[in-house]
């Protein structure tokens, strides 16, 4: 098996690039499809960029167990690298973006596996499987979330400002308060804020304590879903408010979406501290050792 990795560091300078060059000959459609994905101007990925990064940061932290692991190229890791290339080749004929990228990380999954072992591909899994947060979800599928999400925003909303003795009618997204109507548009439906959410969550659990355990880990990703929702929501809110008091141009002004980052902000701020009092929870014994 020395053709794969060399058994000199001469050769594996001269193979490595060569499967690097391969990928990325190979994939090069696929990234192209996918950074025209982060850059459109309706994007629910705008954070695509970061999340290679991140995993070759999550890499980078895991340095020193890598070194301990020895390198066993398999012939194994073809029966997941060969049909993955086989279903890029054809969603690339049918223009099919989302299987070629989710086929790329199986060709990834499956060139670690041949290149470096089964054990090595172990314990790259989690950099390797966060690298799912950067293929976007097909167009349809993300619109009709975001519809769906933005009424459910609006309801919750138009709940809230009754609650405060302000009367409010509804009518699908839009929210009608006296003097002024407010249309809960995709940007504010929280999906964007939602998905990168769930994506920092995942994240924040790598920089957890070693030994934290699995439930809390899981824990905190699911939370980021109604933190996400609910910091959406004030955002909503905050904004009816302002254009109720200031006029309907609040709705359209800078605060609109400067009032994104902030709310984002608020809601990295709930995370980190449900991830702090986390620390001191625990669940019983017997729920443990079950």
């Amino acid at each position: 098996m020395s053709f794969l990795g060399g058994t000199t560091a001469p050769g594996r300078f001269i193979v490595w690039p060569l499967w690097a060059g391969l990928f990325l000959f190979l994939f090069w459609p696929t990234f192209l499809w996918m950074a025209e994905r982060f850059e459109s101007a309706d994007s629910f990925y705008s954070h695509g960029w970061l999340i290679p990064f991140a995993s070759i940061w999550l890499v980078w932290r895991r340095r020193e167990q890598l070194k301990n692991i020895p390198r066993a190229p398999s012939f194994a890791g073809l029966f997941l690298l060969v049909p993955a290339v086989v279903v890029h080749l054809a969603a690339t004929l049918l223009s099919i973006g989302v299987v070629s990228g989710f086929a790329m990380l199986a060709a990834l999954y499956g060139l670690v596996w041949v290149l470096c072992g089964r054990r090595m591909l172990w314990e790259l899994r989690f950099p390797l499987l966060f690298l799912l947060f950067m293929v976007p979800l097909p167009g349809v599928t993300l619109i009709a979330l975001s519809f769906r999400m933005k009424i459910l925003a609006a309801s919750m909303a138009a709940g809230v400002i009754r609650m405060m003795g302000i009367p409010v009618a509804q009518a699908g997204s839009m929210l009608h308060v006296p003097g002024v109507s407010v249309i809960v548009d995709d940007t504010c439906s929280g999906l964007r804020s939602l998905i990168s959410l769930i994506a920092l969550s995942t994240l924040w659990t790598a920089l957890l304590p070693a030994g934290s355990q699995r439930w809390k880990k899981a824990a905190i990703v699911v939370a980021s879903i109604p933190i996400a929702l609910g910091a959406n929501m004030i955002r909503i809110i905050a904004l009816v408010l302002l254009s109720a008091i200031y006029g309907p141009y609040i709705a359209e002004s800078f605060i609109h979406y400067g009032s994104g980052f902030v709310v984002f902000g608020v809601a990295l701020a709930a995370l980190a501290w449900l991830s702090k009092a986390m620390e001191k929870w625990s669940l019983p014994s017997f729920v443990l050792h079950r």
